[in-house]
C-alpha cells in the first residue's frame, strides 16, 4: 500500500510538472503595444520608460482610464503590471473584442505595485478608476505584458500579514536599509517570519516605487504599510510633533500616537523595531517615531484609548521594544551570514544593493548602507521594553518569544526540477545519452539546450526590465572521464594569432556547439608597448607569455584588467589565483592546460572576491566563467550599452553575485564589452551595444573556448 501511494505520489508530481515544463515567461511588449489615455498634459511615454522617476497624470476627470491595444492579432496581452503614484479608492482592468464594448475582467488590487493577469489573453485591455468621482490618474510606470509566466522582476503582492512576528517601523523610505541594516531579509526571507515593514512618511509617490522595488528585490512577499504623512527636518523633536500637528504639537504627539496604536492593534506585533531615540544623524522625525513607538505601547493595551480602533481591532501589548544604537540592553547582528534562500547572498548585500540599485532620488544624499550603516552601527539595537524578560543569547529579535503554535515554514523535501528538464530526452545516470545528440532551441522562449554522450549544455536567457537588463545563463556538464573538457581552440593552429575572425567562424570550422571569447590577451601583446602587460598566457600545455602583474599592481584598482588567472586543470576543476600568487612554472607542473588572465576574479573557495565586490560601479556588458564542482561550469553573459528596454549592462559587483547564485566555488570575470560573444551551434546568441561610433559587430579573435562536438554546427537553423 506505502509503495502504492509512493508511486501514485511520483505520477502527480511528473503530470503536473510536464504541464509546466513547456510555459514561456511572458515578454514586456509594452513598446509594441498602441495606447490611448484619458486627456492629459504629459505624454504617455513618461509611464512606459522604465524610469521610475518620471510619470504620467491625467486630467482630473470622472473614471480616468488607459487603454492598450496589442501590437496584432497573434500577440495577445496576458497581464498588465501598474505602478501607481497614487492609488485610486477603486479600479478595474477590462477586456474587449473590438475595443469599442468593455466587460470588466479583474478588480485591481490595493497595492501601488499591482500586478493583474488576465483570465484570458486578450488583444484589448483597459485599467480604469471606477471610484465614479472626479480623479487625477498618476502613474509612475505601467507594463503590458504577453501570454506566459511572470518574469521575477514583476512585483505580485501579497497581501500584509494578519499578525506580525515582528514589525519594523521606519520614517523613510531607505531609512529600513541603512539604519536597520539586513534586518528585514534575514527575517522575513531567510527565517520566513511574520514581518510587517511600516514607514510613516512616502515623502513623493517616486519613493514609494523606491521603497517597494527595494523590498522586493531582498525577497519580502507581503505588503508593507506606506503612510502618508507630510515630511520636514525640523531641528527638535518637539518641532517634528508641531509639524505633524499641522503647527500644533499636541495634535501632532496625538496624530502620530494614533497612527502607531493603529498599526499594533490591526498587526499585533510580539516584536517591534525602530530608530535611534537621537534621530541617528538628528533627524528630529527619526527621534519622534521612536518617541511615539515606546508611548504606543502602553496605550495600545487600553481599551479606553483610542476607542474607534479598540472597535475594529481590540487592544494589543507589545512584548518587545528594539531601538536602534539603544545601549541598555544591546544586542548586536552579524548581517555579513549568507542567505540559503537569497543564492547566498548576504542580508547587508541585499539592503546595500537595495539601496544603490533602486533608490535613486537618494544618490546625491551622501547616504549608504555601507557607510552611514556603518557609522552608525545597523547591527546595535538596545531591549527598551520586555514584558518577557531581558535577552541572554543575543542576536534574536525573538528571543524569549513563544511562537510555537505558529508553524515555521520549512523548505520543500523534494527538489524542484528546472522546467526545462522535463524537454530532455532519456538521460543515463551521468546524466547524458547513451547514443546520437539532441539538439533544442527557442528564441521566443529563451532556451538552447544540447546533449550527447559527453555533454549537456543548458543555456537561458533572461530579462529584468527594472533595470533593464539582459543576460544568458549557460549550465555545461561534461563527462571528464571520457575526456570531454572545456579548452581552447585556435581558427588556425599552425598561424594562430595572426588568424582573426568572428568567434561563430571558428566555431563553425571546427563543429564547437559551445564557443565563446577568452581573454583577448592578443590585445595586450599588440599595445605592450605602452607598458600593458599581457600576463600569464598557456594554450594546451604551452607557454605563450609570461608577463605577470606584481602585487603592487594586481591589487591596484587602477589597473583593470588586474590579470588574475583561470587555470583549466587536468582534473576538470577550474582553479584561480591573482597575477603574483603563483608562477607559470608551478601552474604547469600541477596540470594546468590553459590558462587565460583577465580579472578580477569573482568568486574563490566559495566566498566572493573583496576586490569584486569593491570594483567600480560602472555598468557594463561583462561575461564571466565559475565551477560548481569539476565536470560542471557556468558561463554567465550579460548584455549592455544597448536601447534603453534591451540592457543597460551590469556592475561588477552583481556579475560576482549572479555566479555565486548559480553556485560557483570558482568564478572569473573575463573580457567583455564587444568581444563578449556567446555562440550556439554556431551562431551568435546575444547582441553587442553600440561601440567606435556605431558599430555592433563583434570584435575578430584567433581563438575561442568551446566544449561540445556537433556535425550540425553551422546548418543547424536555431528556432
Amino acid at each position: 500500500m506505502k509503495k502504492w501511494l509512493t508511486a501514485l505520489m511520483l505520477i502527480l508530481l511528473m503530470t503536473l510538472a510536464a504541464s509546466t515544463a513547456l510555459a514561456i515567461e511572458a515578454a514586456d511588449i509594452t513598446d509594441e503595444c498602441k495606447f490611448k489615455v484619458t486627456s492629459s498634459k504629459y505624454k504617455y511615454t513618461q509611464m512606459t520608460d522604465n524610469k521610475y522617476t518620471t510619470y504620467w497624470k491625467a486630467n482630473k476627470t470622472k473614471n480616468p482610464s488607459i487603454q492598450v491595444t496589442s501590437p496584432d492579432k497573434d500577440t495577445l496581452i496576458g497581464g498588465i503590471y501598474v505602478c501607481f503614484g497614487n492609488l485610486p479608492d477603486s479600479w478595474e482592468v477590462q477586456v474587449s473584442t473590438d475595443g469599442k464594448k468593455w466587460e470588466t475582467a479583474v478588480q485591481g488590487p490595493a497595492f501601488l505595485h499591482a500586478w493583474v493577469p488576465l483570465p484570458e489573453p486578450a488583444r484589448y485591455v483597459r485599467m480604469q478608476v471606477t471610484t465614479g468621482k472626479q480623479y487625477e490618474l498618476y502613474l509612475n510606470e505601467f507594463f503590458v505584458l504577453g501570454v506566459g509566466d511572470k518574469p521575477d522582476w514583476v512585483q505580485d503582492w501579497q497581501p500584509t500579514v494578519e499578525k506580525a512576528d515582528i514589525m519594523f517601523i521606519s520614517t523613510h523610505p531607505d531609512d529600513e536599509l541603512i539604519f536597520f541594516g539586513g534586518a528585514i531579509p534575514t527575517y522575513a526571507t531567510e527565517l520566513k517570519r511574520d514581518v510587517v515593514v511600516a514607514y510613516y512618511t512616502r515623502n513623493n509617490p517616486t519613493r514609494s516605487s523606491e521603497l517597494l522595488n527595494g523590498l522586493w528585490y531582498m525577497g519580502v512577499r507581503n505588503y508593507p504599510i506606506i503612510g502618508t504623512a507630510s515630511d520636514k527636518m525640523s531641528k527638535t523633536m518637539a518641532k517634528a510633533y508641531e509639524y505633524a500637528g499641522g503647527g500644533n504639537e499636541k495634535k501632532g504627539r496625538k496624530a502620530v500616537n494614533e497612527w502607531i496604536v493603529g498599526l499594533y492593534r490591526q498587526y499585533k506585533p510580539e516584536v517591534v523595531v525602530t530608530h535611534d531615540i537621537d534621530g541617528e544623524y538628528g533627524h528630529s522625525m527619526h527621534m519622534m517615531i521612536s518617541d511615539a513607538a515606546y508611548n504606543a505601547i502602553e496605550i495600545a493595551a487600553n481599551e479606553d484609548e483610542y476607542t474607534d480602533l479598540t472597535v475594529a481591532y481590540g487592544t494589543w501589548e507589545v512584548k518587545k521594544l528594539y531601538r536602534h544604537l539603544w545601549k541598555e540592553n544591546q544586542i548586536h547582528f552579524d548581517w555579513n551570514v549568507p542567505l540559503a534562500s537569497m543564492g547566498g547572498a548576504t542580508s547587508l548585500e541585499l539592503a546595500d544593493s537595495a539601496f544603490e540599485i533602486f533608490h535613486k532620488t537618494q544618490e546625491t544624499s551622501g547616504q549608504s548602507v555601507l557607510t552611514t550603516g556603518l557609522e552608525y552601527d545597523n547591527g546595535a539595537f538596545g531591549l527598551v521594553h520586555t514584558t518577557v524578560g531581558l535577552d541572554v543569547n543575543g542576536g534574536d529579535f525573538l528571543e524569549n518569544i513563544d511562537l510555537s503554535g505558529k508553524p515555521v515554514e520549512t523548505a520543500p523535501v523534494m527538489q524542484e526540477l528546472p522546467y526545462w528538464s522535463f524537454l530532455l530526452p532519456e538521460l543515463n545516470d551521468r546524466g547524458f545519452m547513451d547514443k546520437g545528440e539532441f539538439i533544442h532551441s527557442s528564441e521566443e522562449a529563451g532556451l538552447w539546450i544540447f546533449v550527447d554522450e559527453t555533454t549537456k549544455i543548458v543555456i537561458e536567457r533572461k530579462y529584468d526590465a527594472t533595470q533593464p537588463l539582459t543576460w544568458f545563463e549557460a549550465e555545461i556538464w561534461t563527462d571528464i572521464e571520457q575526456g570531454e573538457m572545456l579548452r581552447t581552440i585556435w581558427n588556425d593552429d599552425v598561424k594562430r594569432t595572426k588568424i582573426r575572425v568572428d568567434a561563430a567562424e571558428t566555431a563553425k570550422k571546427h563543429n564547437i556547439v559551445f564557443a565563446t571569447n577568452t581573454d583577448y590577451f592578443t590585445y595586450r601583446v599588440d599595445v605592450n608597448a605602452s607598458g600593458r602587460n599581457t600576463g600569464v598566457v598557456i594554450r594546451n600545455g604551452e607557454l605563450l607569455h609570461d608577463d605577470p602583474y606584481p602585487e603592487s599592481k594586481a591589487m591596484n584598482p587602477n589597473y583593470m584588467p588586474n590579470l588574475d588567472m583561470v587555470a583549466f586543470m587536468e582534473d576538470g576543476s577550474l582553479e584561480v589565483y591573482r597575477s603574483h600568487e603563483i608562477t607559470a612554472k608551478e601552474l604547469l607542473e600541477k596540470g594546468a592546460y590553459d590558462v587565460y588572465s583577465f580579472g578580477p576574479y569573482l568568486m574563490k573557495d566559495g566566498k566572493l572576491s573583496q576586490q569584486a565586490y569593491d570594483a567600480n560601479e560602472t555598468k557594463n556588458p561583462r561575461c564571466a566563467l565559475g565551477m560548481v564542482e569539476p565536470g560542471h561550469y557556468v558561463y554567465i553573459m550579460v548584455e549592455g550599452r544597448m536601447e534603453k528596454t534591451r540592457s543597460q549592462g551590469i556592475t561588477m559587483k552583481e556579475l560576482a553575485k549572479l555566479m555565486r547564485a548559480k553556485g560557483c566555488e570558482n568564478a572569473i570575470n573575463l573580457d567583455g564589452g564587444q568581444t563578449a560573444v556567446l555562440i550556439f551551434m554556431g551562431q551568435q546568441l546575444n547582441k553587442i551595444g553600440s561601440y567606435d561610433g556605431g558599430k555592433t559587430n563583434s570584435r575578430p579573435t584567433c581563438e575561442v573556448m568551446g566544449v561540445g562536438y556537433s556535425e550540425q554546427v553551422g546548418t543547424y537553423e536555431l528556432k
